[in-house]
């Protein structure tokens, strides 16, 4: 990879990246949450998980992880249990409320899958394909450089 190659993939995923955050924040923030804690609470959504669980999940340390979770939880969007059998354990599930901001940031989300209807279906597909091999490179870099740093 030479220097241009470099720059490209750099510039390419910050843009995705910016773009993204354009066409979310909007969603969350109306909700009054970032990014990040809509995340959090799309995973639980899904399942009820233990603050490791997402601290490994959002590449978070265990201790911001765990803030981030109190706050959703001070905000009523989460609930925080100690395990019985290990209190060390945390498990988090969401509270009615939690429920009905995801359902209606959910309804936001399908609103732009319906737009994305309107491309034609050889698009889609490619854009499918390249979304998972993109996720396949950064899982095999984020496994090669797991023992010379913290890839989080």
């Amino acid at each position: 990879m030479n220097g241009d190659d470099r720059i490209c993939f750099l510039t390419v995923f910050q843009t995705l990246k910016t773009k993204t955050a354009r066409l979310l924040e909007p969603i969350v923030q109306a909700e009054g949450l970032t990014p990040l804690q809509a995340s959090v609470l799309l995973q639980l959504f899904r399942q009820n998980a233990a603050v490791g669980d997402i601290s490994e999940a959002t590449c978070m340390g265990q201790a911001n992880a765990s803030s981030l979770c109190k706050k959703l939880e001070q905000g009523g969007f989460l609930t925080r249990s100690r395990g019985e059998s290990d209190g060390r354990v945390v498990t988090l599930s969401l509270t009615p409320k939690g429920r009905e901001t995801v359902e209606r940031i959910q309804r936001q989300l399908d609103h732009y899958l319906k737009l994305l209807d309107g491309l034609p279906s050889g698009t889609r597909e490619g854009l499918e394909r390249g979304f998972q091999a993109a996720n396949q490179m950064l899982d095999y870099l984020l496994e090669q450089i797991k023992g010379d740093q913290d890839p989080c």
